[in-house]
């Protein structure tokens, strides 16, 4: 039950604020708006405004924001397609910022919450690791990995990644105001994931070096039954240094959650390029099911279930806005990209022909749905 009450409203916050984006840009650049609405469905309430009816529906899963003239005709001159290309632009991009703005916000909160945070300047170096060799030292700050830009620790285990251990990497440091750059072998780590009843036990295996820890359920780590008396491995390659850690302070909160969320949209893209170019399967990917469970698994973490509720928030948030701004038929994207093309043509396109694009993009994308979600259950039940 808290499990579905959860989602419900993690759903509802995240859609409702979609459309509010619309909303209140289209109210700012003098649309007329005919009704918002909270959720779905039969109507439970509605307060006529002077122009907008505001309501509250059955379904509590979305919401939407009906402009005058958005899916057919209308002589009003303040209609959604009798305004300038840019005013519509600006309207259909705001939903999906307004996810993105959500995510931030929500990582205001969790910072604080993770205190203290890692940061890219080397603490210690591992012991035997051909980055030691190469010269790397405790104090060192890291800016760039192989040409991309490094502003705070989560960008090196996204750069980490792509790491392999027969190809040379070059990392760019900052040490006493002076930049160095260091070309050495990536260090292999083995990691055994060993699930037990009270918590997480990870060996760590790095270039030969042994070490274990425990993770009790509730503190550092959520609880899935399903994997209760099963172990994982998994090889990676590192650069082989340990973070320096700082508290949470007035004036590394803002850049600390911008940086959090611009990591986010960059892995929104990394995963989509990775399903294009075939590293990443279809069946790979989660749909509401496999949400479900993930919120599920937060939800019952313990003392740290707010926390892992919130985080799973901000990073389904900021996925929607990111997906719903690509050019795909039926998303706003799909939107932005005719009005773009409306933009560089100086005519609209027949509106019959866009219609017929989106309404073929909303089947496919049902269907992708449909796919996913078979793929959820089966993998539940393959758990079980």
């Amino acid at each position: 039950m808290v499990t579905a009450v959860v989602t419900i409203i993690m759903f509802l916050v995240m859609v409702s604020l979609h459309e509010f984006g619309h909303f209140i840009v289209g109210k700012l650049l003098g649309f007329k708006i005919l009704e918002y609405s909270i959720g779905f469905g039969p109507c439970i309430l509605k307060k006529q405004g002077r122009e907008t009816a505001y309501s509250l529906r059955a379904i509590p899963l979305g919401g939407y924001c009906k402009f005058d003239g958005e899916d057919g005709e209308s002589n009003d001159v303040r209609a959604f397609s009798k305004q300038a290309v840019w005013k519509r632009i600006l309207v259909v991009v705001a939903g999906g910022v307004s996810n993105i703005i959500l995510g931030f916000v929500l990582f205001l909160i969790i910072i604080p919450m993770t205190s203290p945070i890692l940061t890219n300047t080397v603490d210690s170096v591992v012991e035997n690791s051909y980055v030691e060799k190469a010269g790397l030292l405790p104090g060192d700050r890291i800016i760039r990995i192989d040409g991309k830009r490094v502003s705070f620790y989560n960008d090196i285990a996204l750069a980490t990644e792509m790491f392999d251990k027969d190809t040379d990497t070059t990392v760019w440091i900052k040490r006493d105001g002076e930049k160095i750059n260091l070309t050495f072998k990536p260090t292999e780590e083995i990691i055994d994931y060993k699930y037990e009843d009270e918590g997480i036990r990870v060996d760590i295996t790095t270039n030969g070096a042994y070490r274990s820890d425990f993770y009790p359920y509730g503190e550092d780590a959520i609880k899935d039954e399903t994997k209760i008396g099963t172990e994982e491995s998994v090889t990676r390659y590192i650069i082989g240094f340990r973070p320096k850690t700082e508290p949470v302070t007035a004036l590394n909160i803002l850049p600390q959650a911008w940086y959090e969320t611009k990591f986010v949209v960059k892995l929104v893209y990394r995963s989509l390029w990775q399903m294009i170019t075939g590293r990443v399967g279809l069946d790979e990917m989660s749909g509401p099911v496999g949400i479900v469970s993930e919120v599920n698994n937060a939800v019952n973490s313990g003392s740290k279930s707010l926390l892992y509720v919130l985080n799973l928030v901000a990073l389904l948030t900021i996925n929607l806005g990111v997906f719903n701004l690509l050019p795909i038929p039926a998303l706003d994207g799909g939107r932005l990209f005719f009005m773009i093309v409306e933009l560089i043509r100086r005519k609209p396109i027949p509106p019959e022909k866009e219609g017929m694009v989106h309404a073929i993009g909303m089947l496919l994308l049902f269907a992708l749905i449909i796919f996913i979600s078979f793929n959820d259950i089966m993998k539940l039940l393959r758990k079980q």
